[in-house]
């Protein structure tokens, strides 16, 4: 059981360190799937289990942070939308209704830098 939780925890990092560096490279602000529709942060992202997705759509529990979106939200379009970004509870969800790009874009940013420290203590 052990063993699993440790795999888990270093695909999670991969997973997390992958989509840090897609965010850096300016990967959302490639166009994506269409033209007209700008991406959506999580959802367009190689983290996402339905990225390339191209017929059946994946079930978002299938998703490595599936596990960080409260329950209550779990049902929710965008699950991964609903998880706390930080001690205050804003979500990415909150944050497009309410927020500017350039805040999203650091608050998503911090969180990611925030999980891999936490992934990578011992």
């Amino acid at each position: 059981m052990a063993g699993e939780r440790q795999t888990g925890r270093k695909q999670l990092l991969q997973s997390l360190t992958r989509e840090l560096s897609f965010f850096d490279a300016k990967g959302y602000g490639q166009p994506f799937r269409s033209q007209w529709r700008p991406t959506l942060l999580m959802r367009d992202s190689p983290l996402c289990v339905n990225y390339s997705s191209t017929g059946r759509q994946n079930a978002c529990s299938e998703c490595p942070l599936f596990h960080l979106v409260p329950s209550k939200m779990q049902d929710a379009p965008l699950p991964c939308h609903n998880i706390p970004l930080d001690s205050s509870g804003v979500t990415v969800s909150a944050l497009y209704q309410r927020g500017t790009q350039q805040l999203l874009d650091q608050r998503y940013r911090d969180w990611l830098c925030s999980l891999i420290r936490e992934f990578e203590r011992p």
